[in-house]
């Protein structure tokens, strides 16, 4: 079901779900996993491009701000629309000692001018369909410097349509865009960016969910292990984490 702006916004806006989020949804190996790749993926174009100026649209409890705050040249600006999840955001954030600027607003109103070198932002523009995407990517455009540097999560079409054609479940709780590499491309071109890489994650899905399930109940560091191994045999990913440039 696709869902509108509102809806994605509420399904945040709870103290509960802020305060759980990260335990729920990326300390299982599976999930711990999908950590690991997109923060390395941050790692690499952080230490790569050096931005002075950063700015995570919706970080949730900060994720993965706390990762990488320590390579950043000066403490990020964190966006989000629930301010439960600013909460969670500045009490992780205070423990590493990191003083990032936390602000709450709307990512389809920036409130910025174009001061930033680098924008990351996970479980978000993919919640939403083409309409909505595209302004996202324009205000995000509008805020970065010329040849600033946007970082962001797609789900693959190839993988995840018949992983769910097949579910009997509802193991969606949002909208999650489909897409092919060459439509992340082509969407992206169109809003005034060039890709410049598409790393995947979450390799051969199918026998990382039956390791989750089979495996880690048992052992989560051996299920972990076999993760790694199983992600790095390569194959068609879940997901890409996605690297393109503000022309």
């Amino acid at each position: 079901m696709i869902q509108g702006v509102a809806d994605v916004r509420e399904a945040y806006r709870d103290d509960a779900v802020a305060a759980e989020y990260v335990k729920e949804r990326f300390r299982e190996p599976l999930g711990a996993l999908l950590h690991s790749r997109q923060a390395g993926v941050l790692r690499s174009v952080i230490g790569r491009i050096r931005p002075q100026q950063v700015l995570e649209i919706a970080p949730g409890p900060a994720r993965l701000t706390v990762d990488v705050a320590p390579l950043l040249a000066a403490p990020p600006v964190l966006l989000d629309a629930s301010s439960q999840m600013l909460a969670q955001a500045k009490r992780r954030l205070d423990a590493i000692h990191c003083p990032a600027t936390l602000m709450q607003g709307d990512a389809f109103d920036l409130p910025f001018p174009a001061m930033f070198d680098m924008v990351y932002t996970f479980r978000l523009i993919r919640h939403f369909a083409d309409a909505d995407r595209r302004r996202l990517y324009r205000q995000i455009a509008r805020v970065l410097k010329p040849g600033g540097t946007l970082v962001f999560d797609a789900v693959n079409e190839i993988v995840s349509r018949p992983l769910r054609e097949r579910s009997t479940e509802n193991e969606h709780q949002h909208y999650d865009a489909l897409l092919t590499a060459d439509g992340v491309r082509r969407e992206l071109e169109d809003e005034g960016f060039e890709v410049q890489q598409l790393a995947g994650v979450q390799h051969r899905y199918p026998l990382l969910w039956q390791t989750q399930i089979l495996v880690a109940p048992r052992s989560r560091l051996l299920a972990r292990a076999a993760m790694e191994v199983i992600d790095r045999l390569g194959g068609e990913p879940l997901e890409w984490v996605v690297t393109c440039r503000r022309k």
